[in-house]
């Protein structure tokens, strides 16, 4: 090495054999060799005393000794050759740059009382690095780059002193003849806006812009930026300004790079085939529209809370170290090296609903996370074993205290055990129950280790944004579909979506009504229907305030429907419904499929199934008023009242209707007569014969209940045409109760 080191001292004097020596010496663990190389170099510029290069590699081949050997005289020797360099070539860079990175570590290695009083008089180690970091970039703006790591370093290790003077340093360059270079203006722009300037930052990458900067870059900082200083609306506009311009490869990867802390491996491929900006941008107004659908939120609200997350684990859960080491407990292995597993998890779900740490002096850093979800909830466990810092995932919980003791929880009491789970009684009751287990709780830890797996295979590939409410509502919602009265469409056909919805009456709050005496209740409703793909294809937003002359009280529900025109196909529905005040509320999610209903083909609508006295009806556009029922209960011996469209058929054509009813989940009267009567059919309620009203025929039946016990049915119409043969099946389910 130090041969290789001796040859580059008599190398050309240029930049790539600078950077050559900078490399080979970071290389170098021995001290003994450096010395014995800046000895040899001293006596060649004692005969060269006014050559700058030989000075530039004296000062690195001190920085370099001093940090091998801590020895701050080291920092000291690099200064003063990195200034001798300076005063012969002031319009090179490298000089002030290594007078930078000397001062910089002089100040760092000082005592801290002294330093303060060093700035007290305007002449600390810091200021003056900060100083020759700008004069670098002034002589070079590419050397700005190197100022924005040492930032992103700081922050990375919390040093803050180093952010301190990559701000000056840039602030003075930018200040500079060197600020009319468009990358001066972006770095500088990100260094303001990790010190939390964000007006500053953006001010900074307008100027890039205006200066020709990367405009799809520009744009970007300008988004990421606008989001930090909580101002979406402009986020929104920038992020897409810039995914619109975006043809450079480095512009390109940035946008990746944050949709890669969410996307799904299939959507970062899909990504990766388009091949021009207006695809890239259409792709993601998509992506992120899709996101906000699936909570009923409005356009715009997931990116924003994307970079609400990504500055936030930025703060909290960024790597110090970037080589990350695991053992046999730690299953999963992430690709990146930005963010801990905390990151991972954070970045994708958001705030945990609850959080646990196990302290003792022997046990690992550690933590759990709870999601709550209707359909499960999800838990994450993190221990950092290597690295204080580094969080990692783990199936189980008892992997916090290593893989053997894990082992022999399965065979061996381990009072530790049961104080670690727990510390986390309120996860779940297997945590309770393993805390409480006067065995070893081999089974119980199995089933969580099989649930963890489960959970971080799911976590790691999916991400959500759930609404959270104080008080939730509880609604019951139903669907129907029906033709829309209106033959004015493309061939005369159209489809309506209804929503019908009971809210629990215990559930809600009143105001006084401001006129007329009686309590009103004011509630904001969403309905938006997606397709298969995630695309909205009808919304609806609305506030309605509901009267009442009394408070709703159990059994007492509020109740009501919405209707969108949507076109034929399979759909997902939600519908939110909220106080104004955002304290109460419940979001709720169903299929509809829907049918072409065109007077010109034979096609029938969905069957409403509804009874007196729900105290909802729909007056259809024909005229016709419609008995609904939100809760989908009927008392017994009450009676039901069927609606329905037929589509297609001329005017006194025949048409054969069956109705047909059977009870679900097991054994029934019905199922016995069924099979008594040639096995596996439904009983016959109704069947008729009858002449159509025209292009659309409305029908309205009424059936009694009377001999129908309590339990679950699924009523059955089918209604065919015997001209042509052709049929359709219209199901609904719904419960006999008590009266």
């Amino acid at each position: 090495m130090l041969l290789v080191l001796a040859a580059l001292v008599q190398a050309p004097a240029d930049r790539a054999n600078l950077e050559t020596l900078r490399d080979s010496l970071s290389l170098v663990q021995d001290s003994v060799a450096l010395l014995q190389l800046e000895t040899t170099t001293i006596a060649v510029a004692k005969l060269n005393r006014g050559d700058p290069l030989i000075h530039l590699r004296l000062g690195f081949i001190a920085y370099r000794l001093g940090e091998i050997t801590k020895n701050k005289s080291h920092y000291d020797d690099a200064a003063g050759e990195f200034e001798w360099a300076g005063e012969l070539r002031p319009d090179w860079p490298y000089p002030w740059y290594g007078d930078g990175l000397a001062e910089l570590a002089i100040g760092e290695a000082g005592s801290i009382a002294i330093e303060n009083l060093r700035q007290m008089l305007g002449k600390d180690y810091l200021s003056k690095a900060a100083k020759a970091f700008a004069r670098a970039t002034e002589a070079d703006p590419s050397f700005a780059s190197a100022v924005v790591d040492l930032a992103t370093t700081a922050l990375t290790q919390r040093i803050r002193p180093r952010l301190e003077v990559a701000l000056s340093a840039v602030r003075l360059a930018a200040a500079s003849s060197a600020g009319r270079h468009a990358d001066v203006q972006l770095v500088r722009g990100r260094v303001e806006r990790e010190a939390g300037e964000t007006d500053s930052a953006l001010a900074a990458f307008r100027t890039y812009l205006a200066l020709d900067g990367d405009s799809a870059i520009g744009y970007l900082e300008v988004a990421r930026t606008s989001y930090l200083a909580r101002r979406p609306r402009e986020g929104w506009t920038a992020y897409f300004n810039g995914a619109r311009a975006a043809q450079s490869p480095p512009a390109v990867a940035l946008y990746r790079l944050d949709l890669s802390w969410i996307a799904d491996s299939a959507e970062l491929k899909a990504f990766d085939a388009l091949t021009t900006p207006g695809q890239r941008a259409e792709w993601l107004d998509e992506f992120w529209s899709k996101r906000d659908a699936e909570e009923a939120r409005d356009v715009g609200e997931r990116l924003a809370e994307h970079y609400r997350r990504w500055f936030q684990a930025r703060h909290d859960f960024r790597l110090v170290s970037r080589h990350r080491h695991y053992d046999i407990t730690e299953r999963y292995r992430s690709a990146q090296a930005e963010f801990d597993d905390r990151g991972v998890i954070y970045l994708r779900h958001g705030e945990p609903d609850r959080r646990a740490r196990y302290i003792q002096p022997d046990v690992e850093p550690n933590e759990s996370w709870l999601y709550h979800r209707p359909s499960g909830d999800l838990v994450f466990h993190f221990v950092a074993r290597d690295d204080a810092t580094d969080f990692k995932l783990v199936e189980s919980l008892v992997d916090v205290l290593g893989f053997s003791r894990g082992v022999r929880a399965a065979s061996f009491m381990d009072p530790q055990i049961a104080d670690l789970y727990a510390s986390r009684h309120d996860f779940g009751p297997l945590y309770t129950r393993v805390a409480a287990s006067q065995r070893p709780p081999s089974s119980e830890i199995a089933t969580e280790r099989n649930q963890g797996r489960r959970d971080i295979a799911y976590a790691t590939t999916s991400d959500s944004y759930r609404r959270r409410f104080d008080l939730p509502m509880d609604i019951v919602a139903s669907e129907f579909v029906t033709g829309t009265g209106d033959s004015t469409g493309p061939a005369g056909e159209g489809q309506l979506l209804h929503v019908v919805f009971a809210i629990p009456g215990e559930r809600l709050s009143a105001a006084p009504a401001e006129a007329a005496g009686g309590l009103r209740y004011p509630l904001q409703f969403r309905l938006i229907v997606v397709d298969s793909t995630g695309r909205v294809v009808a919304r609806h937003d609305t506030l309605r305030v509901f009267a009442a002359r009394q408070p709703l009280r159990h059994p007492d529900y509020l109740t009501g429907r919405i209707a969108l025109p949507v076109p034929a196909g399979h759909y997902v529905f939600r519908l939110l419904v909220a106080t104004t005040d955002g304290g109460a509320g419940d979001l709720v999610a169903g299929e509809a499929r829907v049918d072409t209903l065109d007077p010109h083909r034979f096609s029938v609508s969905d069957v409403v199934v509804g009874r007196e006295g729900s105290g909802l009806v729909w007056h259809a556009p024909s005229g016709d008023t419609v008995r609904l029922n939100p809760l989908q209960g009927f008392p017994e011996r009450s009676a039901l009242h069927l609606y329905y469209e037929i589509y297609g058929l001329g005017r006194g054509a025949a048409y054969h209707t069956v109705v047909r009813l059977e009870r679900e989940g097991g054994r029934s009267l019905f199922g016995a007569i069924g099979r008594l009567f040639g096995g596996g059919r439904s009983p016959v309620l109704l069947e008729f014969d009858a002449p159509s009203d025209g292009p659309i025929t409305r029908v309205q039946r009424g059936i009694e209940l009377r001999d129908i016990g309590k339990g679950s049915y699924r009523l059955a119409v089918t209604i065919s045409d015997p001209a042509t043969g052709a049929s359709v099946t219209r199901i609904q389910r719904f419960q006999v109760v008590d009266r």
